[in-house]
């Protein structure tokens, strides 16, 4: 998320420069952004806005570049060698990167190593994916194995019977080449925010999604809360980032049942992600990784999972709020419900650090919330996928102080 690695490189005393985008929840309105430039945006996996960001970076050159969102990752991660001329990158060395965004590697890499995982098997046509369900058994989790792409408009699928799995998936989605199907186990999703030197853990917050944006637990959180390490996530992200001699930051997901303790490990995000929460919990992340992308030398406590203060809480009002609007229209929701879980967001609201808002900072926030009504005024050419710089001459000057460039994602 690009709102807390702004404040804190800035409270550092760093120039934050942002690219931005129609999904970029008025980062450019921040206090902490010296100056930021237009393109169309990064997601779903498009490359137009290439030209125009190689455009500004060659007229504005910088120190560092930081991708703060998976499109952003993915984008900078096919271009690389065009972004790693111009800058270095706060990321992963890019064979660590290729390996996190497999799920299929980073299962088998898991297998290896003695992560907690649940049963699974990797499919290709329906014949396969009937056949894994039939041998894993119901309720089970359907979730892309390699390409960056919905499935069916949604990140996974969890069906509960074969009924379910028949109305979900009438069809092969032809754009992923192949699928996991897995046992699914019930529990919220623990995220560990992590900063890593060469395998070596410096720091480390694991973060319990209590609520997400989306009905089934799927999709980002919106309630979170700071816990003490689970024994096994401990165990499993020491194991990953020692085996991947991981440097940078990281975001690693495990689901976690509460009644039986059954852990199973969802993905590594090479990248920042939950950064508020962690960043309000103790964990500097954003001044690490801008550290270890410049060789700096970093004094960590000797115990890495030391680092976090527990029970702070965190909330995404806005995914909140659009997610029981989208319940009580659909008539999914009882109006005696919806106005208690109304009551609980507004008292979370009033209490749990927020994903954008700052009380110091706080027109970022209103222009997400208000986006609805002055949306029609950001209406510019840039922003299309079409429009293109009109010279690539250099501007005399450049401003060059330790700057660092960011893109945000849609999340407000």
């Amino acid at each position: 998320m690009a709102f807390p690695v702004a404040k804190a490189l800035n409270q550092a005393g760093h120039w934050v420069f942002a690219g931005v985008s129609t999904s970029s929840n008025y980062l450019e309105w921040s206090r902490h952004v010296a100056a930021s430039f237009r393109h169309s945006p990064l997601e779903p996996g498009t490359d137009e806005a290439l030209p125009v960001i190689l455009d500004w970076l060659d007229r504005t050159p910088v120190d560092v570049i930081q991708p703060v969102s998976e499109a952003g990752s993915r984008f900078i991660t096919r271009h690389r060698a065009a972004f790693e001329a111009r800058a270095r990158l706060i990321m992963p060395e890019a064979e660590t990167v290729e390996t996190c965004m497999n799920k299929t590697r980073m299962f088998e890499l898991c297998e290896t190593l003695g992560v907690a995982l649940a049963p699974h098997r990797r499919v290709r046509d329906m014949t396969g994916l009937h056949a894994a369900a039939a041998a894993i058994g119901y309720p089970l989790i359907v979730k892309p194995a390699v390409v960056d792409a919905e499935l069916f408009e949604r990140k996974a699928l969890i069906i509960a019977d074969a009924g379910q799995l028949a109305v979900a998936m009438p069809s092969w989605p032809e754009i992923h080449p192949e699928l996991i199907v897995q046992k699914y186990v019930a529990g919220p999703r623990h995220s560990v925010i992590f900063s890593a030197d060469q395998g070596r853990l410096l720091g480390a917050v694991e973060i319990k999604a209590a609520r997400t944006h989306e009905y089934d637990g799927t999709g980002y959180t919106t309630y979170g809360v700071t816990v003490e390490p689970t024994h096994l996530v401990r165990e499993g992200v020491e194991k990953l980032v020692a085996h991947l001699a991981y440097s940078s930051t990281g975001c690693a997901q495990f689901i976690v049942c509460p009644t039986s303790g059954e852990v199973t490990f969802m993905e590594i995000n090479p990248r920042v992600s939950l950064g508020r929460i962690s960043e309000c919990a103790g964990l500097p992340h954003s001044v690490w990784g801008l550290k270890l992308a410049t060789n700096q030398a970093i004094t960590a406590p000797a115990d890495p999972w030391a680092v976090y203060r527990r029970g702070v809480r965190y909330v995404w009002t806005k995914g909140d709020l659009t997610l029981l609007g989208k319940q009580v229209k659909r008539g999914q929701v009882r109006p005696g419900e919806a106005l208690r879980r109304l009551t609980q967001i507004g008292v979370d609201a009033a209490q749990c650090v927020h994903a954008i808002f700052d009380p110091l900072d706080p027109l970022p926030a209103l222009g997400a919330y208000s986006n609805i009504l002055i949306k029609r005024w950001r209406r510019r050419p840039e922003y299309r996928p079409d429009w293109t710089p009109v010279s690539r001459v250099p501007t005399p000057e450049p401003v060059r102080s330790d700057p660092d460039w960011t893109h945000s994602s849609a999340r407000g």
